[in-house]
């Protein structure tokens, strides 16, 4: 290297580069640390995973399990970066953790990049200081849902967008689309941001930009679309069920399931017994009123909303200087939260992993245009930003909480910089102003809760209700994961084809984890894909493909329930149960080839 070189590359390391690290090792900390206590996190993506790796097609068509018998419920292309990860280091939980982890580094690094080119060094700093240490993101960084990946690609495609070219929205439009196989739907609703950041940023005539917009639209539809018309265009003897879906078809699981069945519940056959008012509420769903003011509800937002006043304050002052990069945020957050607070269907509190980049972008931007403009202004900023901290963390704590102590010192830190005039002062504010967030986030190590729904919550690692209802405030083990019971049917498979038959994905796919080995999910992922009929079922059985049966005893009774319950005999639980039963979610082995 030159001396010149030599001579930029020291003075970027004194200018930002120590800091950096500092920050990337934070995110990588509160990532990596203890990440095994995760195990598979949810076992149905987990069986995806192991079967996929057993073959071409079942890696090509998001396989449920080794038989091709059904696929996920998601496009494939995050299964397919951890299913690659397993190939390399082979099976395991941590394994299949790990790429979100690092793609969540990943997007810390990138959000950086992206707000230092258009706002400096400290902007860039502070905005991925704040992603690094966002507790929703970290909980998700730590799972195997497939949002971090989400979240990677949108900001790569934000990086085209801003850079103004033809060719960049294009590229940017690629991205987007190759985000759409990851979680379909959810990825275009950052689109309107992506497209107003190009035109913003572009010098080009707007003939042109017709032309390139025409082109990269184009594009869009058909990196969006290519695997799932490969899927639905193969016969459908030759690939697995489209998981989720009623009529076999992906396209219908785009549209339906994961779209509009995200804003309109479907509709559940009402009991003639009203619940007694003393039943805990055993909720699968964060149900969160629908609204302008949800995601300012307790339960959600300290999961990404801490420095929310200082966002705005980022996308006021900060227009007039970068509107490109403005628009990008400020109509990246906007549409995200209005689609989630319209979201009446199918809701879950982790969706909002898509608001932190935005946020802590422009709440970056807001801590550098208040310093910029000098202690007073910066004052006020942190004083509502602390007074907005006290609501949340009173809201979800309670007011009597020590906890918000931090929110309090912080404001009366940011009184005395407007009082005395001085900018040191606020740098105590500012850090006083990260101790709850940084505290929630530190929840999702130490008490991460549902590892199916993740997320971050301080008052559940105090022990305390954090009124989500107890499905989603702990982790439950299926009992059909347990190794007496996979080296039972191991033993005694015989030469039957499957090794299990279950209603339904969550019982058979701790099994697939386990062995390895062909496991029916009859119904899909919940039990109520209509994937084959029962007289098909009773030829498998006929036929020694199936032998064993599990069904769960709360359950209600569907055909498949009453099938297995007419036509096999239950099993002894000695031979096969080594977990404690548990009076709801008791499971029943039953042999099909007994009578």
């Amino acid at each position: 290297m030159t001396e010149a070189a030599n001579r930029r590359w020291r003075d970027w390391f004194r200018r930002e580069g120590l800091a950096l690290i500092v920050v990337l090792l934070i995110a990588a900390a509160l990532r990596l640390w203890r990440l095994e206590d995760n195990g598979y996190g949810t076992t149905y993506y987990a069986a995806g995973v192991r079967s996929m790796l057993q073959g071409v097609g079942l890696f090509f068509y998001n396989a449920f399990d080794p038989a091709g018998f059904i696929s996920l419920d998601k496009p494939p292309v995050a299964f397919w970066i951890q299913a690659a990860f397993a190939a390399l280091l082979g099976y395991g939980g941590w394994v299949i953790h790990l790429p979100q982890a690092l793609a969540g580094i990943a997007s810390v690094w990138l959000i950086h990049r992206l707000v230092r080119r258009s706002f400096g060094v400290p902007a860039g700093l502070a905005a991925a200081l704040l992603l690094a240490l966002s507790p929703l993101a970290v909980a998700v960084d730590r799972s195997n849902n497939t949002d971090s990946w989400l979240v990677l690609f949108l900001l790569l495609a934000a990086a085209m967008a801003l850079r103004g070219r033809g060719l960049s929205l294009t590229a940017s439009m690629v991205l987007l689309g190759i985000a759409f196989n990851v979680k379909m739907m959810a990825a275009l609703v950052c689109g309107p941001a992506l497209l107003a950041a190009w035109l913003l940023s572009t010098k080009l005539e707007w003939r042109r930009r017709l032309g390139w917009m025409a082109i990269s639209g184009a594009t869009l539809i058909a990196v969006s679309l290519s695997w799932t018309a490969a899927f639905d265009l193969t016969p459908e003897d030759r690939r697995p069920y489209a998981g989720g879906s009623r009529d076999n078809s992906m396209l219908e699981l785009i549209v339906k399931h994961n779209a509009l069945e995200r804003f309109v519940r479907p509709e559940r056959p009402t009991s003639a017994v009203p619940p007694s008012p003393a039943t805990p509420r055993f909720a699968t769903y964060d149900d969160v009123p629908v609204g302008p003011l949800r995601l300012a509800q307790p339960t959600l937002a300290p999961q990404f909303a801490w420095m929310l006043p200082l966002a705005v304050i980022g996308a006021v002052l900060g227009w007039r200087r970068r509107r490109a990069a403005i628009a990008l945020w400020a109509l990246w957050a906007i549409a995200y939260g209005v689609v989630y607070s319209a979201a009446g269907g199918i809701f879950h509190a982790y969706y909002l992993s898509t608001l932190a980049p935005p946020l802590a972008a422009l709440a970056g931007i807001g801590a550098f245009e208040l310093w910029r403009r000098g202690p007073r202004p910066l004052a006020f900023g942190l004083s509502v930003t602390a007074l907005w901290q006290g609501y949340i963390g009173g809201a979800a704590l309670g007011w009597d909480s020590w906890w918000l102590a931090s929110a309090v010192l912080a404001l009366l830190v940011a009184m005395a910089t407007l009082w005395r005039d001085k900018r040191p002062p606020a740098l105590i504010g500012a850090t006083l102003l990260l101790i709850l967030p940084t505290a929630w986030t530190l929840s999702a190590l130490y008490a991460p809760g549902n590892l199916t729904l993740p997320s971050a919550s301080l008052v559940r690692w105090l022990g305390r209700d954090d009124g989500r209802g107890p499905i989603l405030s702990r982790d439950w083990r299926a009992l059909t994961d347990d190794p007496k019971l996979a080296a039972f049917l191991t033993d005694n498979r015989g030469t039957a084809r499957f090794l299990l038959a279950a209603p339904n994905a969550l019982l058979a796919a701790p099994v697939i984890v386990r062995t390895g080995q062909p496991a029916m999910a009859f119904g899909g992922f919940l039990g109520t894909d209509p994937v084959m009929g029962i007289e098909v079922f009773a030829r498998l059985v006929e036929r020694g493909e199936v032998r064993y049966a599990v069904l769960g005893g709360t359950r209600r009774q569907g055909e498949f329930e009453r099938w297995v319950v007419a036509h096999g005999r239950p099993v002894d639980p000695a031979a096969w149960r080594s977990l404690p039963p548990e009076s709801r979610r008791a499971i029943i082995l039953f042999d099909l080839a007994a009578k």
